[in-house]
């Protein structure tokens, strides 16, 4: 830090995050004002991108765009997942060269949104930008735009501050992460981008979670007899039998939750009322609105979770047989077995890192010196964090503004107060990380 002031960092960064409120807030809208929606197997994050890029070269940090699939052999890493079109759709990388050998930190954010769906559904224009009742307003201001203004923001105030980190700071603005593309961050591990830790910013509620789940999503077909409705009694209704499925993945998951008590984050102490679910289905089809009769197959998708530690294919292998034997106990589902099938997809696995880590000390000093208690947590979904601790050799922690269950949702919204102690905590975690010296077991690792 440069010698024109002898008050603590923090007190400094303090000052200056609520004297730029204003400018944290505009820079945090106008992302959100530029849509960039995912819909396989392109998205249109190029603007947006082209917008934080010229953010980031005018805060001096050396910008290198590029699109995931120019990355020299990346489509043959083992982590690659094929059929995505990148054309202008490049990721931004910002690098803040350190000045002495201390660690080198990873902040990551993904700038592609859902969809915002029917506008009906929104109070508000999805990508307005409103600042309304003290929160900023529209898709993906939760997931995760609000998460990517903070942490370059983070780095204007240590600039402003006059701060200069001993180690790297890495800035990835990464394009290709909602459903499950993840080739985004891939590309930029394959390029060469790594560091002695990450900070995936999904939204978190500025908890700190060093473990997330993965999973595996499902499609189920159940058969039925079809009968005339005025001889109901003559058929086999596939809807009557998928409720028999469902029976089957509650059982699971009350399986699961006495297995699963002690898993760090998502057992008994965890946030959630069950480690690990499988009822969840979000679609179900039966039956034909044009012919009274029974539905002759009910279809269902639903999500099967995976739990850091766990072995992907056992668990799911162990899932299908529990699932065919507690139906097999209905006898038309013991003669017409239900047929599951898992659905292409990117393979998730849970992982997690040592709540030991630096990188979360780093995180629970920070947030401390916010003025906040804090908290580590477990992740409950998958996200890019999986491709650092899976795929690299560089470990992310997850920790951003925002209420995930806000996300995905008609009237996305996050609370300004919120992002402006992300912006604080994360100037704070990025100085107390990086100007710390390597010790001889990290140094060795990397």
């Amino acid at each position: 830090m440069s010698a024109r002031s002898a008050a603590p960092l923090s007190a400094l960064v303090r000052a200056r995050v609520r004297a730029r409120e204003d400018d944290v807030v505009a820079f945090t809208r106008e992302l959100v004002r530029v849509p960039s929606e995912t819909h396989p197997p392109g998205g249109d994050e190029g603007p947006v991108q082209r917008l934080i890029a010229a953010k980031m070269e005018a805060l001096g940090l050396a910008v290198d765009m590029f699109e995931p699939w120019s990355v020299q052999d990346v489509e043959r890493h083992a982590g690659w997942w094929p059929g995505l079109d990148y054309a202008d759709r490049p990721n931004v990388v910002g690098t803040w060269a350190g000045r002495e050998r201390g660690r080198t930190l990873i902040l990551n954010g993904h700038v592609d949104v859902v969809p915002a769906g029917p506008r009906e559904c929104w109070s508000v224009d999805p990508y307005g930008g409103e600042l309304r009742d003290g929160a900023i307003w529209g898709r993906g201001a939760v997931d995760m735009k609000g998460g990517v203004a903070a942490m370059i923001m983070a780095v204007e105030i240590l600039l402003d501050c006059g701060w200069e980190p001993a180690g790297s700071v890495i800035l990835e603005s990464v394009v290709n992460e909602e459903l499950g593309g993840y080739n985004g961050t891939l590309a930029c591990c394959a390029k060469g981008y790594a560091g002695d830790a990450a900070i995936v910013l999904e939204p978190t509620g500025l908890h700190i979670a060093p473990a997330s789940k993965g999973g595996q999503v499902y499609e189920a077909v159940v058969r039925g007899q079809p009968a005339h409705s005025a001889f109901w009694w003559q058929g086999t209704s596939a809807l009557d039998k998928a409720l028999v499925l469902k029976d089957a993945l509650g059982a699971w998951e009350r399986l699961r939750a006495q297995e699963c008590a002690d898993v760090p984050f998502f057992g008994r102490d965890g946030d959630y009322p069950l480690p690990a679910y499988a009822d969840t289905i979000w679609s179900l089809r039966a039956g034909d609105p044009e012919v009274m009769a029974h539905p002759e197959t009910a279809e269902l998708l639903f999500w099967v979770d995976l739990l850091p530690g766990e072995a992907r294919e056992a668990v799911l292998n162990r899932f299908e047989q529990f699932v065919y034997a507690h139906t097999a106990a209905d006898p038309w589902l013991a003669a017409h077995p239900v047929e599951l099938s898992q659905a292409t997809m990117r393979p998730f696995v849970g992982n997690a890192i040592d709540p030991g880590h630096p990188i979360v000390g780093a995180l629970s000093a920070a947030v401390e010196q916010v003025g906040l208690a804090p908290r580590l947590a477990g992740f409950p979904g998958a996200c890019d964090a999986m491709i650092f601790n899976v795929h690299s050799s560089t470990p992310a922690v997850i920790f951003g503004p925002g209420d995930l269950a806000l996300a995905h949702a008609p009237d996305e919204r996050l609370q300004v107060e919120e992002l402006l102690n992300a912006v604080e905590a994360l100037a704070l975690a990025i100085a107390g990380f990086c100007d710390a010296q390597r010790a001889a077991g990290e140094a060795q690792a990397a």
